[in-house]
């Protein structure tokens, strides 16, 4: 089976390789990490902490790159030198470091940040400062109304970014306000809150990002979404076996979650790709991706349960 599983990756590694061309030509990458134990005889003890970063575009579709650490050359080396448009991910520094590079190599580069992961932060300080944590969630809370208000209405990305400019942003100014005004009070910077206040700060400007861009997403829920199979896996199976494991698993969660994100059966998706691959013309790959299988077989091969990930968090 795992001799299976390798051939079967190494031939499906095309397809994921034509998935981060169209992603990196979007302009738009969301990104998060998470680890994941993995067995090599040559590390003392046996095992170390691997990641799969995770990277997801603006029509669904998301890849898993499997690296053994999570240096932050590892995104450089992933986006590449020549992106341009806009990334967004929560606060971990090896985002605003390639955005930064970016900029000193005259590119367009972007970050946006993610509210959802300031509002936990603030939600772990709500037994120091009830009162106050509860108005903070509470001005949060209108703004997820107004995403909320957007998607019902099926607003396209230029309405969306009008409706941010007249709703969201004077929210957002409120906010900023406010977290500058309390760090500069007698907050500890070490407690629960001074840590939210520190953290929103840092992300702030940001955070403004979403606003301007109707593209862009208020938070990166989708993207953890996207994670949470692999998370919910590592249960049963524990570790990867090898290093080298990690990138064939890599390759099947790219296409089996992209096949999700798309409304479609992903173990129908595979079948048909496993048997139409080989025979294939490079001219004809497309055909084979994600979402232009979904377009041509949705009708005939659904989601077979629905996506709880989906409206998750």
């Amino acid at each position: 089976m795992s001799d299976a599983a390798d051939k079967v990756a190494d031939q499906l590694a095309i397809l994921v390789a034509r998935i981060k061309e169209r992603m990196i030509e979007g302009g738009v990458v969301r990104s998060d990490e998470t680890y994941i134990r993995y067995l090599d005889r040559i590390i003392p003890g046996g095992s170390a902490r691997g990641y799969f970063w995770v990277y997801r575009g603006l029509d669904g579709d998301v890849i898993f790159d499997w690296q053994t650490s999570r240096e932050h050359h590892h995104l450089a080396d992933w986006l590449g030198a020549d992106f341009e448009g806009i990334l967004q991910s929560d606060g971990y520094e090896a985002y605003e470091r390639y955005c930064e590079l970016q900029r000193r190599r005259g590119k367009d580069v972007r970050r946006a940040a993610c509210l959802a992961h300031i509002r936990r932060k603030f939600e772990k300080a709500l037994k120091e400062r009830p009162a106050l944590v509860r108005w903070i969630l509470k001005i949060i809370g209108r703004l997820y109304r107004t995403e909320a208000m957007l998607r019902e209405h099926r607003a396209p990305p230029e309405v969306r970014a009008r409706v941010r400019q007249n709703l969201s942003r004077p929210l957002i100014r409120l906010l900023g306000k406010a977290f500058r005004h309390l760090r500069a009070t007698a907050i500890l910077p070490k407690s629960t809150l001074g840590q939210a206040l520190n953290y929103a700060l840092g992300q702030w400007s940001a955070m403004e990002t979403y606003l301007e861009d109707g593209r862009i997403e208020i938070d990166n829920n989708d993207t953890e979404n996207d994670i949470r199979p692999s998370a919910v896996s590592k249960k049963n199976w524990l570790f990867i076996g090898h290093p080298e494991a990690g990138r064939r698993s890599a390759i099947l969660y790219t296409l089996l979650i992209s096949a999700r994100n798309h409304g479609i059966d992903p173990q129908a998706y595979l079948k048909d790709v496993i048997e139409r691959l080989p025979s294939m013309r490079p001219a004809d790959l497309d055909a084979l991706l994600p979402s232009a299988w979904a377009a041509a077989h949705r009708a005939k091969h659904p989601l077979a349960k629905p996506d709880r990930t989906a409206t998750a968090a």
